[in-house]
């Protein structure tokens, strides 16, 4: 009976967990040592919850990397193409690899954003990014070749995953080259491969909107938080200042960053909205409002919306419907058609 009645508690408590839910208690937790700690204490109990996150993150990542099925080696030739007799089972090709890889929490105190928006563009003069990291070891306004190559690969590394110039980004880049919708986004990207930009993005900035921003010893104290025994801390939070000032999403003074909502470009908003949807399909206004566009790059909502009808009537997105609760959008061109066709919307606008 007690064996039942402990099985019974411990289904109860797991079907009680969720995601949601856990988040929220580290929140709660955060903010109670934010609003009643001693500030001799704060730090040091922040630091605590890090770590125990971290390990907590280290042992399921054991764990889940333990329990993964072995690869089953896939030979040369197939049995079936010996002529043996056999029947050849057609092998499950893998599906396309993701436009990003999933990165890893690193140090980001190089943030080369203005190495970024000069020299991303001239990406498209090069086939492979071997070609392109040399290009960047020669150009690059560092004394050392040796940081000149250092931040070739910082470069490369983040802008385009997977040794791979994307097609995507090159012509975009091309097209928008010393223009505001290059800023937002490479910023975006930015967020993508660096996740304490994001992290801060998320955590740190966007809930500071109501306060027109943010103080910079509330982002030195996060970044501390996430690594709690790195000496880079202040030069990581530094970057990530000049990261929202040069890309133009918030403006940094001494002592602050000041964010609001903003309006960007229809380009800027097309190419983004499709590097989040980049396959053909129906989604919800709400993972519109719920994601980075909103949260990382403050755009505003109802510009938001406003910019998919305009691309609705240029004919690059289905359909725009909103009927009674229910609001959504529909695309109907992958990533790279879908910045072809943007290209050519804004060459028009201009002529």
């Amino acid at each position: 009976m007690a064996r039942s009645t402990s099985t019974s508690r411990s289904t109860s408590i797991n079907d009680s967990l969720s995601i949601e839910s856990v988040v929220d208690t580290v929140r709660k937790l955060w903010k109670s040592i934010e609003d009643n700690s001693e500030e001799i204490d704060r730090t040091k109990l922040k630091r605590d919850i890090a770590q125990t996150v971290n390990r907590l993150k280290g042992r399921v990542e054991k764990s889940l990397k333990s329990s993964k099925p072995a690869v089953q080696e896939r030979l040369l030739f197939d049995r079936g193409e010996e002529g043996n007799g056999r029947v050849r089972v057609p092998v499950k090709e893998h599906p396309t690899k993701p436009r990003f890889p999933e990165a890893a929490l690193r140090i980001y105190d190089k943030d080369l954003a203005d190495h970024a928006l000069s020299q991303i563009p001239a990406a498209i003069k090069f086939k492979t990014t071997g070609e392109f990291r040399d290009y960047l070891t020669e150009k690059l306004r560092f004394n050392s070749q040796a940081t000149r190559r250092r931040a070739a690969g910082y470069l490369i590394g983040r802008y385009f995953p997977g040794e791979t110039l994307h097609k995507d980004l090159i012509e975009f880049a091309a097209k928008t080259a010393g223009k505001p919708p290059l800023s937002d986004a490479l910023f975006y990207l930015t967020c993508r491969m660096e996740p304490i930009v994001a992290s801060v993005a998320e955590e740190v900035v966007f809930p500071s909107l109501p306060q027109g921003g943010v103080a910079r010893s509330r982002v030195l104290e996060f970044v501390q938080a996430r690594f709690p025994s790195s000496k880079s801390v202040s030069d990581m939070s530094q970057a990530i200042m000049r990261t929202y000032e040069r890309f133009g999403i918030g403006a940094a003074t001494r002592t602050r960053l000041n964010v609001s909502l903003r309006v960007g470009s229809l380009d800027a908003f097309g190419y983004v909205l499709h590097l989040e949807f980049p396959e053909p399909g129906m989604y919800s206004f709400e993972r519109l409002f719920s994601g980075p566009m909103h949260r990382w790059l403050l755009w505003d909502q109802q510009w938001m919306v406003h910019q998919l009808y305009v691309l609705r009537e240029a004919g690059i997105l289905s359909k725009v419907s909103e009927i009674d609760r229910v609001r959504q959008f529909t695309t109907k061109y992958t990533l790279d058609d879908a910045v072809r066709h943007l290209v050519n919307l804004t060459e028009e606008a201009h002529r």
